[in-house]
């Protein structure tokens, strides 16, 4: 090769690349985000490139902790890490990280990863002087020691803490003191936590731009500290139970740039509480209360001076009428309103709001079960800016009413439609949504091919379908959807029970698809399956269950080819032993489900899970409980795997119909 290029340049040795500098292949590798694969595609040209890769990379997602010590050699100018796939993290490895990237190293993320102790954390926060971000949710071995030396890493900025419950007051109290930078913190769920705790954060660290203080045993105590941080932008009190009106009357004094706030689920609140809140955050952008007290006028009309509000979700909540139309006269136009699972939203409610917000960009009115084709009318009529309309559930809005969306909401780029009376003809109209990205389609039992053909030929941008158990699909719709919208990402076609090999084959082509439920279509076999593997080298979650045509022989080249592939279900299938110890080539795979499959033995079982070295949960029937060896499985969770030990009973499939009517509430 090198000869040839000698003679091609005169005799002279000249690789044309020498001609561009590093800064303008760093360009070019900085669009290579699309496969995961892409990258080592090139480093692996030659040398030159090997090391030009290595140093362009800033970040870092390592499958498992043994890893680490040739993966930081290799790149050297890492600034973010994250540890969330390595289910095991110990203290060496985080000397490891602390000496390979003490000074490059800005943010790192723990919140899947579990056995470090405060030696480790100590190490990291000591040496890598410019941490910024430290995310260890899900941290529910840690305790006050192990924020002790969180504390000392000086510059942090962003901490990240939500289910650490054995945290308490003395151990934030700790970060408090040491972090004095910190502008997010969020202490969701940790239940530890009081007034003392979050009191000496508002006081310490003045700069707080987003607290989030879900579920936390909080009352007023804390709030007059933490309004009176001057940069407080974004508050979350959801589930603060301690929480009430009286406890908001001290809003007045302060939080003068709060935009977001959230007090869903907050039992307490009235709207006199409410009512002090807007005399001191005349600023706020976006209010959510959700799951809270019922949504008369006088609380909406409490409201109406936020003359910046663009966003309001109300889920969950009793809404009367009244309410409803004082939101519509409101002088502010909102841009989103959610309103899902709302008793009491009706068509002249939900008209005299939309008629107002013209510019709404999102509605939400999933299980509004009262509106009717009036709705849909004016929504339709009013909001022609809406790029996202969830509908699922609205059973009294008749096929007629989608025709509406469809000729006159032509910027949508989310529609979701799940469980409605939607037909081909709604979907022809539909269609000329050309923006759209994900469709929701499934428990629609009226659509056919005909409809998908429609949706392939004018939303070509559509990443995501979802047709579970839209029984009426067949091979020919898929093919349509495959052949016009070739960027595809994620197909649910669960339970549509005609569907054959034709259609993986044809799926095989969207060589972008990273999800595939395909759970009881019963036709499909290990040839459609090997196709995807195939061709969707991206994929990296699969469910076949019920899918029990599909054997050993479907799993070969999900092992040779699948290597992006993290979490699989093979319930059901004629999957063997064979088969399930093949996937251990897959250094990827996390998640696997694995239940009633008949031709699993228990040695068999245990010499797969031994080869899956990267499993952190695995889903298996009860009776192998007591048929695995104790060690293996004492084993495999001090690896950093988790089980779920599944005793369910075969159940007779019924058909979509009676199983949607089982579904279906009576109305109240």
């Amino acid at each position: 090769m090198k000869k040839q290029k000698q003679e091609c340049f005169g005799g002279f040795s000249f690789n044309p690349f020498d001609l561009l500098s590093e800064d303008i292949i760093f360009m070019i590798l900085d669009l290579l985000n699309q496969n995961p694969l892409d990258k080592k595609s090139f480093s692996l040209v030659c040398k030159s490139f090997y090391a030009t890769e290595s140093n362009h990379r800033r970040a870092l997602k390592p499958l498992r902790q043994e890893h680490l010590p040739s993966i930081l050699r290799r790149y050297p100018n890492i600034t973010h890490l994250d540890l969330t796939l390595c289910s095991r993290v110990t203290d060496t490895s985080l000397s490891i990280i602390s000496n390979a990237c003490a000074s490059g190293l800005r943010s790192i993320d723990f919140s899947r990863s579990r056995l470090f102790l405060n030696s480790g954390l100590l190490s990291l926060a000591l040496n890598c002087k410019n941490l910024v971000e430290i995310d260890l949710s899900n941290g529910t071995d840690l305790k006050d020691s192990a924020m002790a030396a969180v504390a000392e890493a000086k510059n942090l900025e962003k901490l990240w803490l939500a289910r650490c419950k054995s945290i308490t007051d003395m151990g934030l109290g700790c970060v408090a003191v040491g972090c004095r930078k910190l502008k997010f913190i969020c202490l969701k769920w940790c239940l530890g936590v009081g007034d003392l705790g979050v009191g000496l954060i508002a006081v310490k660290c003045k700069h707080i731009r987003y607290l989030d203080l879900s579920y936390l045993s909080i009352t007023d105590k804390c709030l007059s500290s933490i309004l009176k941080l001057q940069h407080l932008e974004e508050l979350v009190l959801e589930g603060c139970f301690g929480i009430d009106g009286d406890s908001l009357a001290v809003l007045k004094h302060g939080c003068k740039l709060l935009k977001s706030l959230d007090v869903s689920t907050c039992q307490n609140l009235s709207h006199n509480g409410l009512s002090s809140l807007i005399s001191g955050a005349e600023g706020l952008q976006q209010l959510t209360l959700a799951h809270g007290s019922p949504v008369t006028s006088s609380l909406a009309d409490c409201l109406k001076k936020l003359s910046l509000l663009q966003s309001v979700k109300l889920d969950g909540c009793l809404i009367t009428y009244d309410g409803l139309k004082t939101i519509g006269n409101w002088c502010v136009s909102l841009r989103e309103l959610s309103l899902s699972k709302c008793s009491g939203v009706t068509d002249e409610g939900l008209s005299s709001v939309v008629k107002k917000h013209k510019d709404l960009r999102k509605l939400d009115i999933t299980c509004c079960r009262k509106i009717t084709d009036v709705s849909i009318a004016h929504v339709t009529n009013s909001c022609n800016s809406l790029c996202s309309l969830r509908m699922e559930s609205c059973t009294l809005v008749s096929r007629e009413a989608f025709v509406l969306i469809g000729q006159r909401c032509h910027l949508l780029e989310e529609l979701d439609l799940t469980d409605n009376e939607i037909d081909d003809k709604g979907l022809k109209y539909i269609s000329r949504c050309s923006k759209l990205s994900y469709l929701k389609l499934g428990i629609c039992l009226n659509i056919t091919d005909e409809g998908l053909i429609h949706i392939s030929r004018g939303c070509s941008k559509l990443l995501e379908l979802d047709l579970y158990r839209s029984a009426e699909i067949t091979d020919l719709g898929i093919l349509a959807i495959a052949q016009g919208c070739p960027g595809l990402e994620m197909i649910n076609i669960a339970y549509c029970k005609d569907i054959t090999d034709r259609s993986l084959l044809s799926l095989s082509k969207c060589s972008r698809l990273k999800t595939l439920e395909s759970r009881r279509c019963s036709l499909i076999t290990s040839l459609g399956l090997t196709a995807i593997a195939v061709g969707c080298k991206e994929l990296t979650k699969l469910d076949i269950k019920k899918c029990q045509n599909i054997d050993d022989a479907g799993m070969l080249p999900l092992a040779h080819f699948s290597q992006n592939l993290r979490q699989i279900n093979l319930s059901h299938t004629s999957v063997t032993d064979i088969g399930l110890l093949s996937l251990a080539s897959i250094s990827c795979l996390q998640n696997i489900t694995i239940l009633h499959l008949k031709g699993l033995t228990p040695s068999g079982l245990a010499a797969a899970l031994l080869a899956c070295g990267g499993l952190t949960k695995v889903k298996l029937q009860a009776a192998f409980r007591w048929l695995l060896p104790h060690r293996l499985v004492e084993h495999l969770e001090a690896r950093g795997c988790m089980f779920q030990w599944r005793d369910k009973v075969l159940q007779v499939e019924l058909d979509p119909k009676c199983w949607k009517l089982q579904l279906e509430d009576p109305m109240p």
